[in-house]
């Protein structure tokens, strides 16, 4: 029976080609919109590597520093200091890790009297390589004791190791990061600057560079963030109790300044859209990405059905010839779905092929930003960023409702009507 509903459902098709192609493809472009639009949301919020641990991890991107007794208004916002970051972050004890990174900056990295590169630098600590999970494809992170001493260890990615040595094989030897000689500790795979968290082509500790030293505000501020990674997202009330109580603890040792967060530390998606001292308006974020979604989807559901309730009212003959012979109502129903699921189903694999197309081709126009204009890296995308099945299924369940219901009723008032009244379709 399946076999024969597939068969009846391609002679129809087929039976009206252009039709059936401008269905097909309207259906795919609203597909494959709602995929692009899904895509460049969930690049930036799903688990992807190296940073497989979004879901259970916490931000601290800025905080804000203000004279005491003053307004939250009168205050100034940056990054923190690598002392506020030890004393508010690094001592907590409810996360399983706590990291302190830089913003990446611009390195002139050299071989002695060999190759250069410019490269983007972040400097950080050994539990970056806990929050993180990279693809060492040689040596490890730097460790505890090489930061506690300030050993001068430096970590690359393959690129930059290839562009000065021409192999990732490079333990062990001698990098100079603004003429300043370090040890390669490891080397791991290309970073997508879409892992903004993560993201850098070199990284080295804080201890043996210079982010302890570049502080203002009475050492309260200076070019580090905090990235804090739970054992569970149930720990971050927990976390944010215990980030209150130490920050209270540190402003109680500062003489004429206090520091303050402003709603932080972040889940993924309030880090992303967070801008210095506005604190981020995560429902209104999300209801605009539901109101596109609904408006992309609507408009051509809407069009289509139309079409799709035309080419059935043109077949109100050949239903009720079809129940003369001793079609039941339900077979008629079960035909109506088949065709239409086969419709919508080719729909949906074309519509998934140009998302993924429009996806790579727009790479620079979807991706690139005021933040990351001036890095050196690439935007590259993995499969686990651009896989989203529940994305798809959920497009194409609509798209099928949509085609079924606007063939299904006519075709179910049809399956009722009177044999001679359907014939000549009345």
């Amino acid at each position: 029976m399946i076999r024969l509903y597939f068969l009846q459902a391609l002679y129809h098709l087929r039976e009206n080609p252009i039709i059936t192609w401008v269905s097909v493809l309207g259906t795919a472009m609203a597909i494959c919109m709602i995929m692009v639009l899904v895509i460049t949301f969930q690049v930036r919020l799903v688990d992807c590597e190296p940073e497989v641990n979004r879901s259970r991890t916490l931000y601290v991107p800025y905080m804000s520093v203000k004279l005491k007794g003053k307004s939250d208004n009168e205050s100034a916002n940056a990054s923190m200091s690598v002392r506020t970051g030890r004393e508010c972050f690094r001592a907590l004890t409810t996360p399983e890790a706590v990291t302190l990174v830089s913003s990446a900056g611009k390195v002139r990295a050299s071989v002695p009297a060999g190759s250069k590169a410019t490269a983007d630098m972040v400097q950080t600590d050994e539990a970056f390589w806990s929050v993180f999970s990279f693809r060492f494809l040689s040596g490890a992170g730097f460790t505890r004791a090489d930061c506690d001493a300030g050993l001068p260890r430096a970590v690359l990615s393959a690129t930059i190791a290839r562009q000065l040595f021409g192999t990732t094989d490079v333990v062990g030897h001698t990098v100079q990061l603004n003429y300043i000689d370090y040890t390669v500790a490891g080397v791991v795979a290309d970073v997508s600057m879409l892992a903004t968290a993560a993201y850098a082509q070199i990284w080295v500790p804080y201890t043996a560079a210079d982010a302890e030293s570049l502080s203002w505000q009475d050492d309260t501020m200076g070019p580090m963030h905090a990235v804090i990674l739970a054992h569970s997202s149930a720990d971050f009330d927990a976390i944010r109790k215990e980030t209150e109580l130490l920050r209270q603890k540190y402003n109680d040792g500062l003489r004429d300044v206090e520091i303050f967060y402003r709603g932080q530390p972040d889940t993924q998606l309030a880090y992303l859209y967070r801008r210095w001292y506005a604190e981020p308006d995560v429902p209104g974020v999300m209801l605009r990405y539901g109101i596109v979604i609904a408006i992309l989807l609507l408009v051509p559901a809407v069009n289509l059905s139309g079409m799709t309730l035309s080419r059935m009212r043109r077949r109100m003959a050949e239903i009720g010839v079809r129940k003369a012979f001793g079609a039941t109502g339900g077979e008629l129903i079960r035909q109506v779905f088949f065709e239409n699921f086969v419709l919508t189903l080719l729909a949906g694999v074309v519509g998934l092929a140009l998302s993924y197309a429009a996806t790579f081709l727009l790479n620079d126009f979807l991706f690139s930003n005021s933040t990351n204009a001036y890095l050196s890296g690439e935007t590259a995308l993995t499969p686990g960023m651009l896989l989203s099945p529940w994305a798809f299924i959920a497009a194409f369940a609509f798209c099928l409702l949509m085609n079924v219901l606007s063939a299904g009723i006519p075709a179910w008032r049809a399956s009722r009507m009177n044999i001679t009244d359907a014939i000549n379709q009345r």
